[in-house]
C-alpha cells in the first residue's frame, strides 16, 4: 500500500510543479537576472562613468523562430532606470551653441544595445542625470543556453 501511495506521488508531483521549472529540463528561457546582467555589461561599455540600477524590470516576453533558418531567438522587454551621479561622456557636451563634437549622438533617446535605427555614437549624460531606460534584448539559441547581446552565453 505504501509502494502505491509513493508511485501516486511520483507521477502527480510534476503536475505540481511550476511550469517555468518543468520547461528547465528541456532548456530554460532567459530570465529577467540575464537581462539585467547584460544591461550592467552594457552600460559600462556605453557610458564611460559608473552608473547606479534604481530599477529594472521585465515587461514582455516572445520567443521567436527565424523561418528562413530555423533559429530559435527569445526577446525580453523591460524597462529601467538609472542614475548617474558623475554624468557620462562629458566630452560630448554640447557647446552653447548646440553643436556635438564627432563621435557624439545629440539623441535623448537612450539605449544600451543600439540596432539600425538607434543612436550611433556616444551620449552625453549631465551629471546627477536619473535616464530611463525602454528596451528589448533578442537572445539566440546557444547550444544548452541562449547568446545575449553583450555576446555571453546564458544558461540556469
Amino acid at each position: 500500500m505504501l509502494s502505491r501511495i509513493l508511485a501516486l506521488a511520483l507521477v502527480a508531483a510534476p503536475v505540481t510543479v511550476d511550469r517555468a521549472a518543468a520547461f528547465c529540463l528541456f532548456g530554460c528561457d532567459p530570465t529577467e537576472a540575464h537581462a539585467r546582467t547584460i544591461f550592467e555589461n552594457l552600460l559600462k561599455q556605453r557610458f564611460d562613468k559608473p552608473a547606479k540600477v534604481l530599477s529594472f524590470q521585465q515587461t514582455m516576453t516572445e520567443r521567436l523562430e527565424m523561418h528562413a533558418t530555423g533559429e530559435k531567438g527569445y526577446e525580453l522587454f523591460f524597462k529601467a532606470t538609472v542614475e548617474f551621479p558623475e554624468g557620462a561622456n562629458l566630452e560630448c557636451k554640447p557647446d552653447d551653441a548646440g553643436k556635438f563634437n564627432d563621435g557624439c549622438s545629440p539623441s535623448k533617446h537612450y539605449v544600451t544595445a543600439p540596432r539600425g535605427s538607434d543612436p550611433k555614437g556616444k551620449q552625453y549624460v549631465a551629471p546627477g542625470s536619473k535616464i530611463e531606460f525602454d528596451e528589448e534584448y533578442r537572445f539566440y539559441e546557444a547550444g544548452k543556453g541562449w547568446k545575449g547581446p553583450d555576446g555571453n552565453v546564458y544558461s540556469q
